[in-house]
């Protein structure tokens, strides 16, 4: 995740978010700051729904929001404080606790939202070219506003100092540098004066030049202008596992010819082993083997059964465990589910690939799916969707019978995930 949001009321975190999300980004809305993130997020928007909470309660709600992206110094995110573009709520103190957070040394504030008529000159916010006070959002019934000068609504929170970048300045070509002397004094905050969207692209290409560390404080108007680079992970090709719990012969077919012709490692899985130990350490080697194969960017297939003698052992095994077929199906299913579950905690994949009626659904539960998608049919008979509520979200799944398909049908699988969802 490169991008972190911090919004203080729900339609604030949407109307920034979907700037991001019109350009590409998968953005993702929090409802809660202790919610689960989801690891395929590109952005990722928290509301702590602070608006209306004291200061100190609305900066102790965006410190625990921010706390987990700074335990640890690497791949830390740019942090944006989504604020109101007419300042209501507490914005002195909300950017205070993101400095304090995140360790940043600027408080970039570019509020503006031109389009909307919601401008900043000399310091000053504007609502449709009359200083904010003037305007009816001086008297908001839950938080009204003292004062039209930004620095002045931002002291009375906060002990920060502001500086201001006049218009000359953000239009000029030392941007980036005014802001990096400004950095050498200590953390501050800098509003910037912003009359047009292209005020706001100068700042938000000064900001990526800048080696200080900094937090980005906006409304939606900022948030657009910021480049798709500095927010969107680049594409990557990544590669799919494929559960094969079926015995079919067609089933085994498919998965040597898909290895012939693709890099593909095969995790054979013992299936007595799994029926003699029902400890959770049986799986550890099988989910170990195969995040090895995926981190090495090659498809994997987990693999029950390679040849027809397994098929000939499955009476011997109900006998001498006391299963049913029925029951040794729903155990085996069981584990293969956890397995999956295990492997997708611990590599990227870019799909799955399920095969036989038992596995499919047993991996479902696994993930906590509570339905399935269909999008597309890859094959006759052979639907590609996505798990509904699942913990894998939007994960392009494919699902086919055991006995359906022909040779290729494993390999077309895998070749349409590619295309299709791995941005190539």
């Amino acid at each position: 995740m490169k991008l972190v949001v911090v919004a203080d009321d729900f339609t604030g975190a949407n109307d920034t978010g979907v700037q991001l999300a019109k350009k590409g980004a998968r953005t993702e809305v929090l409802l809660d700051e202790r919610a689960t993130v989801s690891p395929r997020a590109d952005v990722l928007v928290i509301n702590t729904e602070s608006r209306a909470l004291s200061a100190e309660e609305a900066g102790l709600k965006v410190s625990e929001a921010l706390r987990p992206f700074f335990q640890e110094k690497a791949g830390q995110p740019i942090i944006y404080k989504k604020i109101d573009s007419t300042f209501r709520g507490n914005v002195g103190a909300e950017i205070a606790a993101a400095m304090k957070a995140s360790g940043a040394m600027l408080a970039i504030i570019a509020a503006a939202i031109p389009a909307a008529g919601r401008t900043t000159r000399e310091g000053q916010c504007l609502v449709q070219g009359i200083p904010l006070v003037e305007t009816e959002f001086a008297s908001d019934p839950k938080t009204p506003i003292l004062s039209s000068h930004i620095g002045t609504l931002i002291g009375l929170q906060s002990t920060l100092p502001v500086y201001e970048a006049c218009l000359e300045t953000v239009r000029g070509n030392e941007l980036s540098v005014f802001l990096q002397q400004l950095a050498t004094k200590g953390p501050c905050c800098v509003v910037m004066d912003a009359e047009l969207d292209g005020d706001l692209v100068q700042i938000a290409q000064a900001v990526g030049n800048l080696t200080a560390s900094y937090i980005l404080v906006g409304a939606a108007g900022l948030a657009n202008a910021l480049p798709p680079a500095s927010y969107l992970t680049p594409k990557q090709r990544l590669p799919v596992l494929a559960v094969a719990g079926s015995m079919s012969e067609i089933t085994q077919r498919q998965i040597a010819y898909a290895a012939r012709e693709k890099s593909l490692g095969i995790v054979d899985i013992d299936v007595e082993t799994l029926l003699a130990s029902p400890e959770p350490e049986t799986l550890l080697p099988y989910v170990r083997a195969a995040v090895t194969v995926l981190e090495d960017r090659q498809h994997c297939v987990l693999r029950t059964c390679r040849d027809v003698g397994a098929r000939q052992a499955i009476d011997e095994l109900c006998r001498r465990y006391g299963y049913t077929r029925q029951q040794l199906g729903d155990y085996i299913g069981l584990r293969l589910g956890e397995i999956t579950r295990q492997i997708i905690a611990g590599a990227q994949i870019g799909g799955l690939f399920l095969t036989g009626g038992d596995i499919a659904i047993a991996v479902a539960r696994a993930l906590g799916a509570e339905g399935y998608r269909i999008a597309a049919e890859v094959a006759p008979c052979v639907p590609c969707g996505t798990f509904v509520n699942s913990e894998i979200d939007d994960l392009p799944v494919i699902t086919k019978a055991g006995g359906f398909g022909n040779e290729t049908t494993l390999r077309d699988a895998l070749y349409f995930i590619e295309e299709m969802y791995s941005g190539k």
